[in-house]
């Protein structure tokens, strides 16, 4: 299990979230409604990125590799308190 933190700062309006710095020469980074919904169960309880289809868990652990989101290790006693 990982819990996702967002190094960044992030706009969820209107079904989508925004990333501002995170996208191609640090342009805002707008998520599309999947992966706006993806990112929002990500920042708000720990994932198992194994549970995940293969594409969402590239997603998040790419964010999480470009610097986007961090990443920290969850057991499962810290998932039961």
């Amino acid at each position: 299990m990982l819990k996702f933190d967002p190094e960044l700062p992030y706009l969820d309006q209107a079904g989508h979230v925004y990333v501002p710095l995170a996208g191609p020469d640090q342009s805002c980074l707008k998520l599309n409604v999947h992966a706006s919904r993806l990112w929002r169960a990500a920042v708000r309880a720990p994932v198992d990125p194994d549970a995940l289809r293969e594409r969402d868990r590239a997603f998040l652990l790419g964010l999480a590799r470009r610097g986007v989101l961090r990443t920290t290790p969850v057991t499962a006693a810290a998932k039961e308190a």
